[in-house]
């Protein structure tokens, strides 16, 4: 295979047509594109592009060929080999060269393109180019390994294409084909369809004066491929980054954010608005932590910038709230109810939700008639985090002490009608009272202190007389005690 390695033959050629192609550039410069987005579909006309180059079949108009059968979009494009048939130039190394573009005023340029690719794998290929300096020197853009993202897609799937020489000394670019591999001839990586191309070209922000050319080589076998085609052209400001997080709060002051920005800005400032955090008001991470310095509205703004695009700012207030429980009354000791206790809201304003973990829940800045226990209240609000804190409501100790009464009257006036323990009931921790007859008959028994005796037996109303008691009672933080006596029934 020499005509593979025949570089110096083509050298030769190759300086013939780079000077006509540098007078070209400076024929065509005199009013360059200056409005954007530049958009070129090839359809009415070849767009002011033009090719040239060794072996040079480049062709404008309508594809009819074997796997390049139609446009991008519309019906015409520019593509190698013509517009008919399978197969390109042998040696070639040719080029399509653009108009001339003023960049002055773009700050973040952008390119896409459609292209479609159908030729030897490794040896034959395309690539993109840009010159700066009325063509004297051309650059590729980008490489074959570069890291994918939002602005750089289907940007070239191979490198080094041997025949991109002597056009260029970075071999890379698109290469391949569908078809099945034949002898030498080498196959796989075709594009199997248009594909759209993009990449940031943020190095010609400001450039007065550039062009840019697709260059094609090919070997001298193994030529019976479609081809490259180019379609749908677009120039301008790439696509704004869009700012945007979401956060979510865990233990009322510690908040952990996320990123959730368009298109893919891969650099982040962020600014909690805590001064009083110090060091720790901002972040450069892409989803950080921070945990705030105490309750308030604070301002968090996110500024993304990069890869090859315009920044954004987005800014969000973030409520932190603190709370502050007090007991308002301890349980009553008899009955162990009328707890109260309230709680009171810093950092925010306006209205609060509260819940309460009583039965059942309580919604107010304020829980009463509750027993003795241990209370968490959950208070939230519009873009705050919910915060949670913690009172306990004692028992009243003031009347710890607990006594039976010698004598009852069951007669349902709302006065001494039943029987039970008195006085420090809520202090009772275990308990059980039994009552028995003169004849040694069990008429009542409990081991609910505040459940009474109402001088019934076997659901008929005892008569007046005495009767024997026996109670075991265990007082918080005391021994238990045994405790016994008469009891009257007065009607």
């Amino acid at each position: 295979m020499p005509g593979r390695y025949s570089f110096f033959i083509q050298s030769l050629l190759l300086s013939s047509f780079l000077i006509w192609g540098t007078n070209s550039v400076i024929a065509q410069c005199v009013a360059p594109v200056n409005n954007f987005p530049y958009q070129q579909g090839f359809e009415t006309n070849d767009g002011g592009w033009f090719s040239g180059g060794t072996g040079s079949d480049w062709a404008w108009g309508i594809p009819l060929k074997p796997v390049i059968q139609s446009a991008g979009s519309g019906s015409r494009c520019w593509i190698v080999g013509g517009l008919t048939g399978s197969s390109y130039t042998n040696g070639e190394a040719s080029w399509l060269q653009s108009p001339c573009f003023d960049f002055t005023n773009l700050r973040f340029p952008y390119l896409s393109v459609k292209v479609f690719w159908e030729m030897e794998r490794q040896f034959d290929g395309a690539s993109f180019q840009y010159s700066i300096d009325d063509g004297a020197t051309w650059i590729t853009l980008g490489s074959a390994n570069e890291a994918a993202n939002c602005l750089n897609t289907n940007w070239f799937n191979f490198a080094p294409i041997t025949y991109l020489s002597p056009l260029t000394n970075t071999r890379d670019g698109w290469s391949g084909n569908i078809q099945p591999a034949s002898g030498s001839c080498r196959a796989g990586n075709g594009s199997n369809g248009w594909v759209t191309a993009t990449h940031s070209m943020i190095q010609l922000a400001g450039e007065p004066l550039v062009i840019f050319r697709f260059i094609f080589g090919a070997g001298t076998i193994c030529n019976d491929y479609d081809g490259f085609a180019v379609d749908d052209i677009l120039i301008g400001e790439a696509p704004p980054n869009i700012a945007d997080f979401t956060y979510s709060c865990t233990n009322g002051n510690n908040v952990t954010f996320t990123n959730t920005s368009a298109l893919c800005p891969d650099s982040f400032n962020w600014s909690f608005g805590d001064i009083g955090s110090g060091t720790n008001n901002s972040s450069a991470s892409e989803n950080p932590s921070h945990t705030f310095s105490g309750p308030g509205v604070f301002t968090v703004s996110l500024i993304v910038s990069g890869p090859g695009n315009a920044s954004s700012t987005i800014s969000k207030d973030l409520t932190i709230l603190g709370l502050t429980t007090s007991v308002i009354k301890e349980a009553d000791c008899q009955t162990n109810t009328g707890g109260s206790a309230s709680v009171t809201v810093t950092g925010g304003s306006g209205s609060y939700t509260y819940i309460w973990n009583t039965t059942p829940i309580q919604t107010s800045d304020i829980i009463t008639n509750v027993p003795q226990g241990t209370y968490d209240v959950t208070v939230n609000q519009a873009n705050a985090c919910s915060a949670t804190a913690t009172v306990v409501i004692p028992f009243d100790n003031t009347c710890t002490g607990i006594y039976f009464p010698s004598a009852f009257t069951p007669n349902k006036d709302g006065r001494n009608d039943d029987f039970g323990v008195i006085g420090g009931v809520g202090a009772i921790t275990s308990y059980k009272l039994s009552v028995y007859n003169r004849w040694g008959e069990l008429v009542f028994q409990t081991s609910n202190p505040f459940q009474k005796w109402d001088g019934t037996y076997k659901g008929s109303i005892m008569g007046t007389g005495s009767l024997v008691w026996y109670a075991e009672v265990t007082l918080r933080g005391q021994s238990p005690e045994r405790k016994k006596g008469t009891i009257t029934i007065i009607r």
